[in-house]
């Protein structure tokens, strides 16, 4: 089976792939054709998990994902000691307004850096995805790098990252989607907004 998820926005793309997926019986194979970053990684990480092999080949300006239903292998790795079952959930880059509102997101994050037991992951959505575009060598991007480096999973919507023309200066973390943020946000122990 092949769908064609081109031009469509997040998250129809994962939406369709798992409807897709649903209808299929064991050891069938889907073809996905994507044609944004965004798309392409949010559809690539739901097939690894939902258990399948996941490959990918360049098709002119698209991405033909083929997922291979029931063949996935990967040993997933226990959850590391020192995390919390809680998800930052940021939307902007800043806490408050203006140049102390930027400076506040900074302090936060790292203090969040130097507790013993850390969140399981950030989840940046709307202006929030500016953090984790920001210029290299910045204090953000270096106290992100910090938190992904000890384990931190960090996401950054790939709508906002569109919306905001950053889609190529994504610095630290993957490109999320609505599917994967609402399930993290529903399944996570404690929801932390910023």
């Amino acid at each position: 089976m092949q769908i064609d998820c081109r031009n469509l926005e997040c998250p129809q793309p994962v939406l369709e792939t798992k409807k897709a997926l649903e209808s299929l019986p064991e050891d069938a194979v889907l073809e996905v054709l994507v044609n944004s970053v965004a798309s392409r990684e949010n559809v690539m990480r739901f097939g690894k998990n939902s258990g399948c092999e996941v490959r990918e080949s360049v098709q002119g300006d698209a991405t033909l994902i083929t997922l291979v239903k029931g063949y996935g292998c990967d040993i997933v790795p226990s959850a590391p000691s020192g995390f919390l079952n809680k998800t930052l959930f940021i939307k902007d880059d800043k806490v408050g307004e203006g140049e102390l509102g930027g400076m506040l997101m900074v302090g936060f994050l790292k203090t969040v850096l130097e507790q013993k037991a850390l969140p399981s992951r950030i989840i940046c959505v709307n202006k929030g995805v500016l953090l984790t575009t920001a210029p290299e060598g910045s204090d953000v991007i270096a106290v992100l790098k910090a938190l992904a480096d000890k384990g931190v999973e960090i996401y950054s919507c790939g709508v906002c990252l569109e919306f905001y023309k950053v889609q190529d200066a994504l610095k630290v973390g993957v490109i999320g989607n609505a599917y994967s943020t609402i399930e993290m946000l529903l399944n996570a122990q404690d929801v932390i907004s910023l």
